[in-house]
C-alpha cells in the first residue's frame, strides 16, 4: 500500500481528519501487521502525538472503516480530544454518511434498518442479524438513483457503529453491495439482457462499492462545527458510469 494515497484534509494539535484508501486495513491485526493506517500515523506524528484510549496498538484511532471501504475517518491526537469525539459517537452527534452501489431496486425509496447485530454463530469471521444478544444497529438509507433495477445508487446515514453494519444490513434485505467479497452475492439473473463486456466487468468488480463520503462533528477543544466531503474515488465512480450507460 502507497501511503501516498492517503489524503489529509485537516490537521491541528487534537485531530486529523484523513481521506482512507480501499484496501488499506486501520490498526494491525492477523495478517494485517504493517502497512496499516497506524503505522502511517505513527510515521506521520509518532506514537507520543497520538491518544491511548483504544490501546496502545491503536494510537490515535476512535472509529474504524473496513480495509476495503474508502472513504473519511476522524484521528485524534491527545486523549482529551478522544475522549470528547468517542462521546460525541456516543450520543449520535457524529454525522456519517456514505454512498454504496447495491444490486436490485431496493422496496422503498427511504427509510431505515433497525435490529440486532453481532458475530454470525456459524462463522466467526462474519457478523449478521440476531434474535439475540448482539448490538443494536440502525442505518438509515435514501436511494438517490436506479438502474434499470439492476443497481441502485443509495445513501446510508449510520446511527450506530456496528462492524460490517452496512454491509450486513443491505445483505439482509437482499440488496448486498456490488463487490462484496463477504456478504455480496452476485445477481446474474439481473444482468440476464445487459452487454456481455458490461456484464463481466460488474461481476468482476473486487470490493465492496462503498465509500465514507461526508463526516459532520464538533471539534474537541474549538467547540466549532467541522464537516468534510468526499469525491467518489475512480474504480466507484467508474462503476457508476458503466451502470448510467445501461
Amino acid at each position: 500500500m502507497d501511503y501516498k494515497n492517503i489524503k489529509i484534509l485537516h490537521e491541528d494539535k487534537d485531530i486529523i481528519v484523513l481521506n482512507k484508501p480501499y484496501g488499506l486495513t486501520v490498526h494491525p491485526g492477523a495478517g494485517h501487521e504493517d502497512k496499516t493506517l497506524v503505522s502511517f500515523l505513527l510515521q506521520h506524528c509518532s506514537k507520543k502525538n497520538l491518544s491511548n484510549l483504544s490501546g496502545n496498538d491503536r494510537p490515535g484511532i476512535i472509529h474504524r472503516l473496513d480495509k476495503d471501504t474508502s472513504g473519511l475517518m476522524l484521528v485524534a491526537k491527545n486523549n482529551t480530544a478522544h475522549a470528547n469525539l468517542q462521546n460525541q459517537f456516543k450520543e449520535k452527534k457524529v454525522n456519517r454518511l456514505y454512498l454504496a452501489l447495491v444490486w436490485g431496486l431496493l422496496k422503498e425509496k427511504t427509510g431505515k434498518y433497525i435490529s440486532n447485530i453481532g458475530r454470525n454463530p456459524k462463522n466467526r469471521k462474519k457478523f449478521s442479524i440476531l434474535e439475540k444478544g448482539g448490538k443494536i444497529a440502525i442505518t438509515y438509507f435514501n436511494v438517490k438513483q436506479n438502474f434499470s433495477n439492476i443497481a441502485s445508487l443509495i445513501e446510508c446515514k449510520l446511527l450506530t457503529g456496528r462492524t460490517h453494519q452496512i454491509r450486513v444490513h443491505l445483505s439482509s434485505s437482499g440488496n448486498s453491495l456490488i463487490g462484496d467479497q463477504k456478504y455480496g452475492k452476485k445477481k446474474i439473473k439481473l444482468l440476464k439482457n445487459v452487454d456481455k463486456s458490461i456484464k463481466k466487468r460488474l461481476i468482476s468488480f473486487k470490493r465492496q462499492a462503498l465509500h465514507a463520503y461526508f463526516l459532520g462533528f464538533i471539534h474537541p477543544t474549538k467547540k466549532t462545527t467541522l464537516s468534510y466531503n468526499t469525491k467518489l474515488p475512480s474504480d466507484i465512480n467508474k462503476l457508476l458510469l458503466l451502470l448510467k450507460s445501461i
